[in-house]
């Protein structure tokens, strides 16, 4: 694998988990701070961490891999 293209594929699955889990962010402040306290705020805080960012790097890395192959299947089948 070429390094440059290496280092563009870590930069779009850094870049698209930021924005989703800014957005997962955004939508947890806006649909669920109001009905919460602030104890249960901190509770929360480590289980989003956990799960949630992990999750999204995950799905991140899989969808570069699953776009690399369908751009491979295509290019073999043009």
């Amino acid at each position: 694998m070429k390094t440059k293209t290496l280092i563009k594929d870590f930069v779009i699955v850094l870049l698209s988990s930021s924005l989703n889990f800014f957005v997962f962010l955004l939508a947890y402040k806006e649909f669920s701070f109001p009905y919460l306290h602030e104890e249960q705020r901190v509770e929360n805080a480590p289980y989003i961490f956990t799960y949630v960012l992990p999750g999204f790097i995950l799905i991140s890395i899989l969808v570069v891999i699953a776009h690399k192959l369908v751009i491979k299947f295509a290019n073999k089948n043009s």
